[in-house]
């Protein structure tokens, strides 16, 4: 018997992107979105790898769309005058000037 077992292959349509931006933005690790849409983990990480194709454009998307959002409330809570919201605040701006540079 063959010990390798080849993945199926998946399909890239738009309810498969759609899903992995959706669950990405909740901050499920590559495993655990495979495991909820019953695909390879390891094929889904090969997409995910090859940054030119849309499925890894959406991961990104999904991830930085829920820190964006995540940012927006610290800000918030920072000029609200929360004490360790503007603390991580000026953090987050430090390294935005450095990363910058």
């Amino acid at each position: 018997m063959n010990s390798l077992i080849q993945a199926p292959l998946i399909e890239l349509n738009e309810s498969f992107i759609a899903e992995v931006e959706n669950y990405a933005s909740l901050m499920f690790s590559i495993e655990e979105i495979a495991s909820i849409i019953e695909v390879n983990p390891v094929s889904l990480n090969a997409i995910i790898e090859d940054t030119e194709n849309l499925a890894s454009k959406a991961f990104h998307r999904g991830r930085l769309k829920r820190e964006a959002e995540v940012r927006k409330g610290i800000f918030d809570l920072a000029q609200n005058g929360s004490s360790p919201a503007q603390t991580f605040a000026m953090k987050l701006i430090e390294n935005a000037k450095a990363g910058d540079l």
